[in-house]
C-alpha cells in the first residue's frame, strides 16, 4: 500500500505524519513549492519525496497518485500533512482493503467550512458519501484506473470517488480524527474559499456525470 501526502510548508507536522504513516505503507511525499524545511524533514523521516508536476493541492495529489499507479501499488491512501488525519487510522484503511473495499472515504467529526456541510449533505443524499471533501481517501487500482481513463481533473480529491459511486461501485467509510490545525486551512476559511470549493464541487458533479460510462 502506498500513502501519498501532498505538502506545502508543513514543517511543523510533517515528520510525525510521515513516521506514523510509514508503519502502514510506503510513503510518497509530493512537495508543492515548499519554502521551509519540509522536503528535508520528509526525507529524514523515511519518505520518498518528489516535486509536484502541477501546482496546488490537486496537482501535488495527482502527481503522487500517478506515481503510485506507475509503481504498481494495489492500493493508495491520500493523507494530509497537517496532522488532522491521524496516521494510525491507516490500519483501518488497510483492513477495509483486505476486506474487499475498492473505495474508502474518510469522514471527519466536524467540517472546517460552511460549504463543506452543503457538499456533505448532497454527497450523502446522492452517493452515500458523507464527507466528499475529506482528504483521507483510499483507492484501489480499479478506482484509479477509472479516474485516469476519464481524463477529468481531480477536483479537490473528489472525482475518483464520484466516478466510482456514479457507476455503482461499492465503498466503505471510516471516521477520521486527528489534531486540529493551528493555522488557517490550505484553502482558507474566507467566503472566497467557500465559493471556490462550491464551484469545484458543481463542476465535478457535471463532469463525472458525463464520464460515468468510462
Amino acid at each position: 500500500m502506498a500513502v501519498v501526502i501532498p505538502c506545502h510548508n508543513e514543517a511543523a507536522t510533517l515528520g510525525a505524519v510521515v513516521r506514523g504513516a510509514a508503519v502502514h505503507g510506503d510513503v510518497i511525499v509530493v512537495d508543492d513549492r515548499s519554502t521551509d524545511t519540509s522536503r528535508q524533514i520528509a526525507i529524514d523521516a523515511g519518505a520518498r519525496v518528489m516535486a509536484a508536476k502541477a501546482h496546488g493541492y490537486d496537482g501535488a495529489l495527482e502527481t503522487g497518485l500517478r506515481q503510485a499507479w506507475a509503481d504498481g501499488y494495489g492500493f493508495v491512501v491520500t493523507l494530509d500533512a497537517d496532522g488532522e488525519h491521524d496516521p494510525a487510522i491507516l490500519a483501518q484503511f488497510r483492513a477495509a482493503f483486505d476486506g474487499g473495499a475498492d473505495l474508502i472515504c474518510g469522514y471527519r467529526p466536524k467540517p472546517q467550512r460552511l460549504v463543506e456541510y452543503a457538499v456533505g449533505a448532497v454527497g450523502g443524499a446522492r452517493f452515500g458519501v458523507r464527507d466528499l471533501l475529506c482528504g483521507m481517501k483510499g483507492y484501489s487500482r480499479a478506482v484509479l484506473g477509472r479516474f485516469f481513463n476519464s481524463g477529468l481533473p481531480l477536483s479537490v480529491n473528489m472525482a475518483p470517488a464520484l466516478l466510482w459511486r456514479r457507476a455503482g461501485g461499492a465503498y466503505a467509510q471510516i471516521l477520521v480524527t486527528g489534531e486540529t490545525r493551528a493555522d488557517a486551512p490550505r484553502f482558507g476559511r474566507a467566503l472566497r474559499a467557500n465559493w471556490s470549493i462550491l464551484r469545484a464541487f458543481a463542476k465535478a458533479l457535471a463532469l463525472t456525470k458525463s464520464a460515468v460510462s468510462v
